[in-house]
């Protein structure tokens, strides 16, 4: 899934915490704007974005916790029953854009690391942690590295044990707790065995971040006027 790419990943990684801020801070119109620039960045590094979304489908579930949690208040002091709900709709607007920019921010996410090699993210990172005394920046550097290099191997493990589930008729449960316990559990078990196993292999092969070979940065004229681009286009973003 990654791909060789020639802008610098110090730049890369600056573009998207702007892109980040602006959708977070952009209203209606910019974030519009945002969604369709974000399709167009899919669409250049050909992403497969059915495979994307049969993936982030569980994402679907926080969203609509997000959303119902902003759109209806529960009061147990009023009404006959005792008990009353109320539709709110600015609270559904809310819920809404709330939603919408979760949406984005994980598109970019996503693109971020099926664009960008491991090694480029580690180095990266350790350059961004070198102006801090006593921050370890080889060792938080390594572990942002993992985190973005076994998230498809999680991503696949989800899928493998939601066909193990179907394959048991787990999902003819009518209970939803039920359904989530089932699934949580031997997902995590299997990541955390991942986990051990990952650390064994580095341990037994004497792994160091010390002893990490360096990668190697070549920024140009294109990252500067990539960044000045993103930077402004998100400015017009948040001001519309």
């Amino acid at each position: 899934m990654n791909r060789p790419v020639t802008m610098d990943v110090r730049f890369k990684m600056v573009c998207m915490a702007v892109l980040s801020v602006a959708v977070l801070k952009a209203e209606p119109m910019g974030l519009i704007c945002l969604s369709i620039f974000s399709f167009m960045l899919s669409v250049c590094v050909r992403l497969q974005l059915t495979e994307l979304i049969r993936h982030l489908r569980y994402l679907a579930l926080a969203l609509i916790v997000v959303f119902w949690a902003r759109a209806v208040t529960v009061s147990v002091f009023s009404g006959h029953s005792g008990v009353s709900v109320v539709w709110d709709t600015a609270g559904a607007v809310e819920g809404g854009l709330i939603c919408w920019r979760l949406i984005v921010l994980t598109f970019l996410g996503v693109l971020w690391m099926a664009t960008t090699r491991p090694s480029g993210i580690r180095t990266a990172i350790e350059w961004f942690c070198r102006p801090f005394p006593g921050l370890p920046g080889k060792q938080v550097a390594v572990m942002m590295s993992l985190v973005v290099r076994f998230l498809p191997a999680i991503l696949e493990q989800a899928r493998e044990t939601s066909a193990a589930q179907q394959c048991r008729c787990i999902q003819n449960r009518k209970n939803p707790v039920y359904r989530t316990v089932k699934f949580s559990l031997p997902l995590l078990c299997r990541t955390l065995k991942t986990a051990d196993q990952l650390a064994d292999a580095m341990e037994a092969r004497c792994y160091s971040p010390e002893n990490s070979r360096p990668f190697a940065f070549h920024p140009d004229r294109s990252d500067w006027f990539a960044l000045i681009g993103v930077a402004g286009f998100s400015a017009l973003m948040v001001w519309v």
